[in-house]
């Protein structure tokens, strides 16, 4: 790997959408509309459907959350959804390098090193060239360290 850093972000809001219905589309109309009123999406994941309804979780700025928690509960009438949830007590923290998927091993060793420090991991997110956690806010700094101690790079 080269050019390894730790990228964090602790302004960010995560929102859960439970009970959506397991149909084509039914993520299309969320994303959709969040993006149509230009907001980015930072993460998103889904869990796998059971009885037929899924939950849905995304990430944005905070700066947009006040939006976005409308466009969800919108969205959820529509959909038939259960219900929509929030946190903004959580970060961001990735392991951004070169040739990252390319390196077995790395998001094991990233994952092991923040449960050392007993740091839970939320929700993962990860690309060709970043493994992204969220985590607690309150062990952003901890969990900085720690990585930047494990990948052995320079602390600030």
């Amino acid at each position: 790997m080269n050019n390894v850093a730790i990228v964090t972000d602790a302004a960010i809001t995560k929102f859960m959408i439970h009970g959506v219905p397991d149909r084509p589309g039914a993520a299309a109309e969320m994303f959709s509309r969040v993006g149509a009123a230009g907001i980015n999406i930072h993460m998103m994941a889904a869990s796998g459907a059971e009885r037929g309804r899924t939950d849905i979780s995304l990430t944005v700025a905070d700066d947009d959350a006040a939006r976005v928690v409308s466009m969800l509960e919108s969205a959820k009438a529509e959909l038939e959804a259960s219900s929509v949830s929030q946190r903004s007590d959580v970060a961001a923290v990735s392991l951004v390098a070169d040739g990252l998927a390319k390196s077995p091993g790395i998001a094991g060793r990233m994952f092991r090193t923040l449960s050392a420090e007993g740091i839970n991991i939320d929700m993962i997110s990860a690309a060709n060239t970043a493994v992204t956690c969220l985590i607690d806010a309150r062990f952003l700094e901890a969990a900085t360290q720690a990585l930047k101690r494990e990948f052995r790079l320079e602390l600030a």
